[in-house]
């Protein structure tokens, strides 16, 4: 039997979950909405299509080929992740990418991208919601893109595959409430609510924490696995850090005393320099009041919180793994579907921008081989995520992948070539209302293009908190590389990042 999680507290009995499942069964998950919102009208061009992957190579000898598990919190910056201890529970033993992207700042999005490894322009996957334009997982589904996933290429191969926690935004609407489990996963844990998940197609209670019994389900597969010769790809997909946060009462008086950081950009009054959107939004030109701060700090305390029971499965994780012999033989990636701000750039956008803060997401990597307490500052991107796993796992990378694997990072040395530039893009925008966007960041400069012809850029390095955009004085060659990588596809891409 695998040992179990204590957690405090009152217990939720199964007729509070009945009754909450009623309430609720309805409703999509809270998880991401509120943003991104919009009918998609001048999106970034769409590509040229997905392509198909060539057959895969047979399988190598379980001894050459590693186990890979990917941690995906859920709007987890690089604030929160540093100003709690999950840092310390991930970086002493890892690599980490501190010039780490999602390429569209939105999670549906991009958790597409993390599965498929292409472009939001190639997924033409742009929004949250199943009633949105391309939004959802029923686009994902009834486009065809699931058929085809990181999952499905190592089932394929010989791999044993797993899912917990949170997976494409309105799953439980897209089939998850009849028992449909996408293609490619042998064991499935997708949360249905906080309170109820897809247990195998089987509707099951949480009976608990949502992410303490997302822990308990990731232990109790590897423990089960003891004389197992199949390698494995577990994907735990969280709900920390997003809003609203249910707190464990074990960590419900962490950080008292935390207060959100105050970068310039904070409550920036002078938003002459920015785009219509910005200017003409709630918060332009006006200061963050005592009471409003207070309560940002309030909420930033709460996400800290929420990644201390993120840390919890983390160590839960690595403590089974290594419990069952597995650790040395196994690749964990953590990392986030996109990035998150709170009165940052005199906007109310918490997400969904072009701004560092959005964008910018914690990636660590550890296992067998790479050297703790390690960075880079090279640009990498959830593209690289499906890539860099089927790498590790021996198998060739179908040419309509548009990232590419990280593997050369982990002996702790960097490649010598390695891209310059990534595209940065979203679609049209109700919440927050913006218009549609594509851009090129590189390690220490943005230049990003709004479909109303605005733009913006900055040199990072001078200007790190993008106080004062000068497009005037964008590089001629990021202007290039933005119409060469905004309609790239596949190994094209590496061509259109290394100009």
């Amino acid at each position: 039997m695998p040992n179990r999680i204590s957690i405090s507290g009152p217990i939720v009995r199964k007729a509070a979950l009945i009754v909450a499942a009623m309430l609720v069964a309805m409703l999509p998950l809270a998880a991401c909405g509120g943003e991104g919102k919009g009918d998609g009208a001048g999106a970034p061009p769409p590509g040229e299509g997905s392509g198909s992957a060539g057959p895969s190579p047979g399988a190598t000898p379980r001894s050459e080929r590693p186990n890979v598990v990917l941690v995906l919190a859920d709007d987890l910056d690089g604030s929160v992740f540093e100003d709690s201890t999950l840092d310390a529970a991930w970086e002493p033993q890892g690599i980490s990418f501190t010039n780490a992207l999602v390429t569209t700042s939105l999670c549906c999005p991009s958790r597409a991208s993390i599965l498929r490894g292409q472009y939001a322009h190639n997924t033409e996957l742009w929004n949250n919601d199943n009633s949105e334009w391309h939004g959802g997982a029923e686009y994902f589904r009834e486009s065809g893109l699931e058929k085809e996933t990181l999952a499905t290429l190592l089932q394929e191969s010989g791999y044993e595959t797993w899912f917990g926690g949170k997976y494409l935004n309105g799953y439980e609407e897209a089939g998850g409430w009849e028992g449909y489990v996408p293609p490619g996963w042998d064991h499935w844990r997708a949360y249905l609510n906080p309170l109820i998940f897809s247990k195998d197609g089987e509707v099951s209670d949480v009976d608990g924490h949502y992410t303490d019994r997302l822990a308990e389900e990731a232990a109790a597969f590897v423990e089960s696995r003891e004389n197992s010769s199949k390698p494995f790809f577990m994907e735990l997909s969280t709900f920390d850090t997003h809003e609203p946060l249910e707190i464990p009462p074990r960590h419900a008086e962490a950080y008292p005393d935390a207060r959100a950081p105050r970068p310039p950009s904070f409550g920036e009054e002078d938003v002459s320099d920015k785009p219509r959107w910005v200017r003409e939004g709630r918060l332009a030109g006006r200061p963050i009041s005592t009471g409003v701060a207070a309560r940002i700090d309030e909420r930033h305390a709460a996400r800290m919180r929420s990644a201390l029971t993120l840390e919890d499965l983390s160590r839960n994780l690595t403590d089974a793994l290594r419990g069952a012999g597995e650790l040395d033989e196994t690749y964990i990636i953590l990392t986030s579907d996109n990035g998150f701000q709170l009165g940052l750039h005199g906007t109310q956008a918490q997400k969904s921008t072009p701004y560092t803060e959005s964008h910018e997401v914690p990636f660590v990597v550890r296992g067998p081989g790479v050297p703790g307490g390690s960075s880079f500052p090279d640009l990498v991107a959830n593209t690289d995520i499906a890539p860099t796993t089927l790498d590790l796992a021996g198998l060739e990378v179908p040419g309509w992948m548009d990232g590419r694997s990280l593997s050369p990072f982990l002996d702790g040395s960097a490649p010598e070539a390695w891209r310059e530039s990534l595209l940065i893009e979203g679609a049209k925008s109700g919440s927050p209302k913006r218009p549609a966007y594509s851009g090129v960041r590189r390690e220490d400069e943005v230049y990003v293009r709004y479909e109303t012809g605005e733009e913006e850029y900055y040199d990072l390095g001078e200007d790190p908190h993008q106080l004062e955009s000068s497009p005037e004085d964008a590089p001629e060659s990021m202007r290039s590389d933005l119409e060469a990588l905004r309609g790239c596809t596949g190994e094209d891409c590496e061509g259109a990042e290394n100009p």
